[in-house]
């Protein structure tokens, strides 16, 4: 049965159709990994003295920050769809605002955290040959389980991320997409600036970036003991993603109930 043309740009409708978001999105994110085995695979056996992260040992290293960064900082903002229609492309939060109740706005997130979670399967499963591969260069250093676990996290920050985003207003969502980058990256750029400035190391400054975090279960394995560290790779981003999740939905909630989404 054919659909009307309001029917088609409902807001409350629920998840969009396939479009080109749902195909750009597992190919980039395969180009995205093969990209970051290229230094690996093509430039270190060209190189009669390679640095040191270039060395076989660093492929999964370099595939593991590759996916983490993407995960946190890329994906939870990926638009649903690729249609180019305005207010249909991405979140409520990113796109032109309707005056409807907070249960059916509410409805609406659990469409788009549903197509959210079905996204980030495929892109585990995608992602699967390319750590195979890493694991095969890197001769068999990868520790499997913490990296399973540190995953799933980053999984649930991303569902949180993707919630607060529905709930905010354009220009928040907008700086909440500018701090996660920065989390990613900042810390790693801060510790190599001290580095080769002071020559003053800090690794605990490390521990806050979740790229960081995945690459050390991934090359570290299971603690031995409970630390900090291994607290703040775990436990702190998926924390973080729940309590985003809930500030999403109460912002939601009270602009619903002042009619301003």
């Amino acid at each position: 049965m054919a659909t009307s043309g309001s029917d088609a740009d409902d807001p409350l409708s629920g998840p969009p159709a396939p479009g080109r978001g749902w195909v750009l999105l597992p190919l980039i994110w395969c180009v995205w990994l093969l990209l970051s085995l290229v230094p690996t695979l093509l430039m270190a056996p060209r190189l009669l003295s390679p640095g040191p992260w270039l060395v076989r040992e660093t492929a999964p290293s370099a595939v593991l920050a590759a996916g983490g960064f993407f995960l946190a900082a890329v994906w939870p903002f990926w638009p649903k769809k690729g249609t180019g229609k305005k207010g249909t492309g991405s979140f409520s939060g990113l796109s032109e605002k309707v005056p409807v109740p907070f249960l059916q706005s509410a409805r609406r997130v659990g469409g788009w955290l549903g197509a959210g979670a079905l996204e980030f399967v495929v892109l585990v499963a995608l992602a699967v040959p390319f750590a195979l591969v890493a694991w095969s260069v890197g001769d068999g250093r990868l520790a499997v389980w913490p990296v399973v676990a540190m995953v799933g996290g980053l999984g649930v920050f991303g569902l949180g991320l993707r919630t607060a985003a529905e709930g905010m207003v354009p220009g928040a969502a907008r700086w909440l997409m500018f701090a996660v980058l920065l989390v990613c990256a900042g810390p790693l750029i801060l510790e190599y600036a001290a580095a080769e400035t002071t020559g003053v190391s800090l690794p605990w400054l490390l521990e806050v970036s979740p790229v960081f975090g995945l690459v050390g279960v991934g090359m570290d394995g299971w603690p031995a003991e409970s630390s900090w560290p291994w607290v703040a790779r775990l436990w702190l981003w998926p924390g973080v993603g729940l309590v985003l999740a809930v500030v999403g939905l109460l912002e939601l909630r009270r602009r619903t109930r002042g009619g301003r989404v």
